[in-house]
C-alpha cells in the first residue's frame, strides 16, 4: 500500500490543482458549472460533486489513492492536465488546510465569499428546502453562540467568520496561491470573474458557454423564512468586527456589502487606495473598463 500511496502523490503533484474551499452559499455550484462547461477542451477532470476529503475522516483515511481515483478517467483515455475540487466546507474546517498542504501544497485555491447575513438567510433556508428541523434563524445563531463544540458542516453562523478562516489557511500557504473573489461581484459579471479564475488556475482564455449570460445554479426561489429588520440588525453586529477584520486583510473595501456594513469614513481612504490599483482587476465587458468592481485576490 505504501508504493501505490506514494504514486498517488506523485501524480497529483504532476497536475495542476484547483481547489475551490467556500462558502457555502457563495455560489460555488455555480461555479463550477462554468468551468465544466469547457473540461474536455482543458482536459480538466472535475466531479459534480462536493469530494469531502479533506474534512470527512472517513474519507480522508483512504488516504491519496484513494483521492487521487475521484480523478482518473481509466485506461482508455489520457490523464487528466488538471484536476478541480469544489467543496465549499473546506474553509471553515479546521483540520483541512494542514491536509490539503501536505498533499498538495503547490494547488491554487479559490474562496467565494458572500456578505455573510445574506450568506446565512440562503444557508437556513437551503435547510428549511431539504426538511431540516431546525428552527429559527435567530434562535440558531444564538445557539450556536453559546455553545461550543467542535466545528460542524452543519454550523451556520460561524461559517461567516471568514477573516479567522482565511487566516488559519495563509498559515499553510502563500498568498499567491490564494485568489478570493467576492460572490456579489462573479454573479453579477461572471464571464470577466470566470476568465481571472481561469488564468489564476493556469486554464486557457476561454469562458465556455457561446450564450450572452452563463446560467446560474443551486439558486432558489422565495425563501421559507425571511429575516425581519430587528434579526438582520442582530446579524449585522454579530458580523461587524469580522467584516473589518476581514476588509483589512484582503485589503479591499467589499463595497457591495456597504448597505449591511458601512465602511468607516476613517478607513475607506486607505481601502480604496489600496483596490484602486487594480491589482489582478478582471477586464470589464459591460461597463466600459470602470472602477466600480474592486478585486479581491491575496497575491
Amino acid at each position: 500500500r505504501e508504493q501505490r500511496e506514494a504514486a498517488a502523490r506523485r501524480w497529483l503533484n504532476e497536475r495542476k490543482v484547483l481547489v475551490v474551499l467556500g462558502v457555502m452559499k457563495g455560489g460555488t455550484s455555480a461555479l463550477r458549472m462554468h468551468l465544466r462547461a469547457t473540461a474536455w477542451e482543458d482536459n480538466l477532470s472535475l466531479p459534480w460533486e462536493e469530494v469531502h476529503f479533506f474534512d470527512e475522516e472517513e474519507e480522508f483515511s483512504k488516504g491519496p489513492a484513494h483521492y487521487a481515483d475521484l480523478f482518473r478517467w481509466g485506461d482508455d483515455w489520457p490523464p487528466p492536465i488538471v484536476l478541480g475540487d469544489v467543496t465549499p466546507s473546506y474553509l471553515y474546517m479546521p483540520k483541512v488546510a494542514a491536509r490539503l498542504r501536505n498533499l498538495l501544497p503547490n494547488a491554487r485555491l479559490v474562496v467565494m465569499l458572500r456578505n455573510p447575513v445574506d450568506r446565512a438567510l440562503s444557508h437556513h433556508n437551503h435547510d428549511l428546502a431539504k426538511g431540516r428541523e431546525v428552527g429559527r434563524l435567530r434562535d440558531r445563531c444564538e445557539e450556536e453562540l453559546v455553545s461550543s463544540p467542535p466545528e460542524s458542516r452543519w454550523d451556520l453562523f460561524h461559517r461567516g467568520l471568514y477573516a479567522a478562516q482565511l487566516e488559519r489557511l495563509l498559515r499553510f500557504f502563500p498568498r499567491e496561491q490564494l485568489l478570493v473573489v467576492a460572490s456579489e461581484r462573479y454573479r453579477r459579471q461572471p464571464r470577466p470573474w470566470l476568465r481571472r479564475i481561469r488564468a489564476f488556475a493556469g486554464l486557457s482564455d476561454r469562458a465556455g458557454w457561446d450564450d450572452e449570460k452563463l446560467p446560474e445554479d443551486h439558486v432558489r426561489g422565495g425563501y421559507a423564512e425571511a429575516l425581519s429588520i430587528e434579526d438582520r440588525g442582530r446579524l449585522r453586529e454579530l458580523y461587524a468586527a469580522d467584516v473589518a477584520r476581514l476588509r483589512h486583510l484582503l485589503g479591499d473595501a467589499l463595497h457591495e456589502w456597504a448597505g449591511d456594513f458601512p465602511l468607516e469614513s476613517k478607513l475607506a481612504p486607505a481601502l480604496q487606495d489600496i483596490t484602486g490599483r487594480g491589482r489582478g482587476r478582471p477586464p470589464s465587458e459591460d461597463r466600459g473598463g470602470s472602477d466600480e468592481d474592486d478585486d479581491v485576490a491575496c497575491g
